[in-house]
């Protein structure tokens, strides 16, 4: 094969090589009928990495019971998740007007991301305090019910 010897192939391209081992893939269309439900680690680097691009080892996010499982420089992220299906289409799973209270109590002046099946509080609400809520798949919390 022609370039065989040319010096810049057998050294590389000069850029460089990233290995990466990624967990189990989440199926949407199977997670939103309730047969495969993610972990909670997995499912809240899945939306971490996909509202910010950070990606950080599942391992090392574990549910708290206030819903915070990351926060950076000016925003904190939330997740309000079980993988129970049951658990998923209670009134459990839904964010509340109380919760969003604590939020901002824990945290005055900075931004929040809610992840969670459904709220009990009006976007007009959210925004006067700067939290953004993110609804997880509308037919996840209404799976078989």
């Amino acid at each position: 094969m022609p370039g065989q010897k040319d010096p810049q192939i057998c050294d590389g391209l000069g850029g460089s090589f990233t290995y990466c081992t990624l967990g189990e893939p989440l199926d949407l269309e199977t997670m939103l009928k309730g047969d495969s439900l993610p972990p909670y680690a997995e499912l809240a680097a899945y939306l971490l990495y996909t509202a910010t691009g950070v990606s950080i080892d599942g391992a090392e996010l574990k549910p708290r019971d206030d819903g915070w499982f990351f926060g950076d420089e000016s925003t904190d992220y939330y997740l309000f998740y079980e993988p129970d299906l049951e658990w998923l289409q209670s009134n459990d799973a839904v964010f509340t007007e109380d919760q969003a209270k604590r939020i901002r109590a824990a945290g005055p002046g900075r931004s929040a991301v809610v992840f969670a099946a459904g709220k009990f509080i009006g976007q007009r609400e959210l925004s006067r305090m700067n939290i953004t809520f993110c609804q997880l798949p509308y037919e996840l919390h209404r799976a078989g019910g």
